[in-house]
């Protein structure tokens, strides 16, 4: 089939990639650059985790697909974008009915071996971090995290590689369909046609499929680059990634990166905005980040401020991705709405796109389909909402 893609973010590159190795014409456009500013998954880095999927075996087996191809394609890589770390968590629940316990639980029926540390083994094993008394710490040395900006960047030379074409600085008006072929028309006003199209324009697909508009919210979520006095304590290896639940959400943050910064964000559920948001960061935000990490992360809390910067979270009322036939068509398909938790998939979640393409039932790709998760429009966010699914990257 001919197929165009709209977005080069980590869904729409991933599609590509796996449609051109099933010996598919396939042509990407991006709006901006490749990797894109603007785009979501261009971001310094993004945690690969297990936990917090609870029971759900879908997100659990595409994510242990994800560890193993990110491995594997990073054999193509002109450096690693996938470290493996591990990844502590300060829980101030951890009764029977917390979802992280029974997720921690559910992982190790499946032969994960994540630790419960006791106060003690957190202190002497992350002297960085302030441990309460009153928190769980769990460990899964499985964890990690993607550079996933560079990620995206090297997923786009392997997919020209297998002769995809990618237009950067194109963007879309609109998409639509006959009974013969589907149509995207151009910024420029120039009309292209195809068998089928994948929109995978992440906080514009409502731009573009306006009937997910009522169903999505997008939000503004920030994060800030430090420079720590003492590098060497945060140098992988001396630390992973580590996140700390508190009443008002969750934060996190990363090794030292390549840049000689540390990434620390926020992960409860931020203020609704417009996808054309300024992408930088607030004061405010930069203020309450610094507070927090004085009282529990004080050598970051001592650091230089670098910058601050925004990602934005596509939402779906159930934080769970769309990857579907847009209503009413059968030659557009939505793969998105990653709604914060998107991009460790990225290695895995192509066969997915491509088989809906394909008109093939693939059982992992059954709990993103649309029915009527949009029947009640989007779902009322509180600010302070952590949520489970949506957590900490």
């Amino acid at each position: 089939m001919k197929l165009g893609i709209v977005g080069a973010g980590v869904f729409g590159i991933a599609a590509a990639i796996e449609l051109a190795e099933r010996g598919h014409e396939v042509t990407v456009f991006e709006r901006g650059s490749v990797p894109s500013a603007q785009a979501s998954s261009t971001d310094v880095s993004k945690v690969i985790r297990r936990w917090a999927y609870a029971d759900n075996e879908t997100y659990v087996e595409l994510v242990e697909r994800a560890a193993i191809n990110w491995a594997r394609w990073q054999q193509e890589f002109e450096s690693p974008v996938y470290h493996k770390v591990g990844q502590v968590r300060a829980l101030p629940d951890w009764g029977p009915e917390s979802p992280m316990r029974r997720s921690v639980e559910y992982l190790q029926g499946r032969g994960a071996s994540i630790e419960i540390l006791t106060t003690a083994q957190a202190r002497k094993r992350f002297p960085r971090l302030v441990v309460l008394d009153s928190d769980t710490h769990v460990y899964d040395r499985w964890a990690g995290y993607v550079e996933s900006a560079l990620a995206v960047e090297y997923m786009a030379r392997m997919a020209r590689d297998r002769g995809v074409r990618i237009l950067a600085n194109t963007g879309v008006r609109s998409v639509d369909e006959s009974p013969e072929s589907s149509q995207m028309m151009l910024d420029d006003g120039t009309e292209h046609t195809f068998d089928r199209i994948v929109v995978a324009a992440g906080a514009w697909v409502g731009r573009l499929v306006p009937e997910l508009i009522q169903g999505l919210t997008i939000t503004r979520q920030q994060m800030l680059i430090i420079a720590p006095d003492r590098p060497e304590f945060f140098a992988p290896g001396a630390m992973g990634v580590w996140s700390i639940e508190v009443a008002s959400g969750q934060w996190y943050g990363f090794p030292l990166l390549r840049s000689g910064y540390v990434k620390v964000a926020d992960d409860a559920t931020g203020e609704q905005i417009d996808p054309d948001v300024d992408r930088g960061g607030t004061p405010e935000f930069a203020r309450r980040a610094m507070g927090f990490l004085r009282k529990r992360v004080p050598e970051l809390g001592a650091g230089r401020l670098v910058a601050g910067r925004t990602c934005l979270y596509t939402n779906t009322p159930d934080d769970h991705f769309v990857i579907d036939w847009a209503p009413g068509s059968s030659r557009v398909l939505v793969a998105g709405c990653g709604t914060s938790h998107g991009f460790k998939f990225g290695s895995s979640i192509g066969p997915v796109i491509a088989d809906a393409i394909e008109d093939r039932d693939n059982p992992l790709g059954r709990l993103f389909r649309l029915g009527d998760r949009f029947a009640g429009g989007a779902a009322a966010r509180d600010p302070r909402d952590k949520g489970f699914l949506h957590s900490a990257g």
